[in-house]
């Protein structure tokens, strides 16, 4: 087998040093506790306990980005040859699927892999390497979550640094300009090294880490993501924040990869017409859907504007069945009136009685709020079923004005 040497493999592998986001510096293993920690826990963080027989190896294989060997300085012609994808042509993944996880797919003989991280405008932020690809995208967006909403990746079977750089120097190539992530230096370190707290005094620097943790949990919340997130507990005493690397079984992941898989077959991207003009457009994934007594309840997720929430709804058989429509293509409506009426998709705890409760309602609740609803079906929704009044109509408005007062007469409350 014919081999050349990289040159300069020093140099090479300094690069590649520079630009990775490292999950640990130590190769010796960090105990992890065992905590009732599941998902994420918006009212506060949970840390493992040291005494825990549970150990997480932060041992250089373990990681999760790539660390340069200095015996790999030889490699294939096959693999420099290796076809490099063009990267316009690779396409957009999700970072958090519908289920709320970080759930990539990775082919079993991937060695290593270049990928290019896009923010919601997808706009190319940020382009690194990896070996453990999940955990790489758990951590940038445990760091950087207001920038990470796609990504592009390129597995390769070899792990080839000459392939890896050339790759990254392509992409950068066909963006006409270096990714703000690698170019600036401080852009970068936001990218590369752990979240710093920024405490001013030593003793504080543990409680500003745990509540900037918890800040960026709650913003990973928003977003949509439910699979466990914890912020590694040592480092959190030095005032610093990163996400531990998960130590999941293949088998788990495995599951959770044909969970995904027929999740996507039930998501469906919905466009919905506006009586006024236009159109609703977005994506909706069916996670439930049960028959009840008076009709079905469902589980959906809803994205819009790169942006995911999660909806319980309740359709009585007799709205769809009066407008002679499926239950599903009813439910998209409902959906996209509500979207175009803008809203709140967050309405968690206590609501006021004006605000509409978007995450878990009825259609009759619709009703009830919205006057214009029935304008968007072909036939007239039933409105006395439940005999409620809508609230538009409650209060003094509804009463007649006095009989003393003219035509052209009016009265401020303002008068004296």
């Amino acid at each position: 087998m014919v081999t050349r040497q990289i040159a300069p493999a020093s140099s090479a592998m300094a690069s590649l040093q520079s630009q990775l986001p490292c999950l640990h510096k130590s190769a010796a293993s960090s105990k992890l506790g065992q905590c009732s920690f599941t998902g994420l826990r918006l009212s506060g963080l949970r840390f493992c306990r040291k005494e825990s027989t549970d150990t997480l190896s932060h041992s250089p294989q373990k990681c999760s980005t790539i660390t340069p060997v200095a015996s790999a300085a030889a490699t294939t012609d096959a693999a420099v040859d290796l076809a490099i994808p063009s990267l316009n042509d690779l396409p957009n993944f999700a970072f958090i699927n519908s289920h709320g996880r970080i759930m990539p797919s990775v082919d079993p003989n991937t060695q290593a892999s270049v990928f290019a991280i896009l923010d919601k405008n997808k706009k190319v932020q940020y382009i690194g390497f990896s070996k453990d690809l999940r955990n790489s995208l758990r951590i940038l967006i445990g760091r950087r979550p207001e920038l990470c909403y796609y990504y592009k990746v390129f597995n390769l079977a070899v792990f080839d640094q000459t392939v890896m750089l050339k790759t990254r120097e392509q992409w950068m190539s066909e963006l006409g300009t270096t990714p703000e992530g690698n170019a600036d230096l401080t852009q970068r370190q936001y990218w590369e090294q752990p979240i710093n707290a920024g405490s001013i005094s030593e003793r504080g620097k543990t409680a500003a880490a745990k509540a900037k943790a918890k800040a960026m949990l709650q913003m990973l919340a928003d977003r949509g993501v439910t699979e466990e997130m914890v912020y590694d507990p040592k480092l959190l005493e030095e005032g610093k924040c990163d996400i531990l690397p998960t130590a999941q079984p293949q088998g788990d992941l495995d599951q959770g990869n044909e969970s995904n898989s027929e999740t996507e077959v039930k998501v469906k991207a919905v466009s919905i017409k506006v009586p006024s003009g236009g159109t609703i457009d977005y994506e909706i994934a069916y996670e439930m859907k049960f028959k009840t007594n008076g009709g079905w309840m469902y589980d959906i997720a809803i994205t819009r504007d790169d942006t995911l929430t999660r909806h319980r709804v309740i359709v009585g058989s007799f709205f769809p069945e009066s407008v002679n429509m499926p239950e599903d293509e009813f439910l998209e409506t409902i959906m996209g009136f509500l979207l175009y009426k803008r809203i709140p998709r967050h309405t968690e705890g206590l609501i006021e009685t004006n605000t509409f409760p978007i995450n878990y309602f009825a259609v009759s609740k619709v009703c009830q709020f919205f006057s214009d609803l029935e304008d968007w079906f072909p036939a007239k929704l039933p409105d006395n079923f439940w005999r409620f009044s809508r609230t538009e109509l409650y209060g003094a408005q509804i009463d007649p004005p006095p009989s003393e007062l003219g035509p052209d007469e009016k009265v401020s409350i303002y008068d004296e």
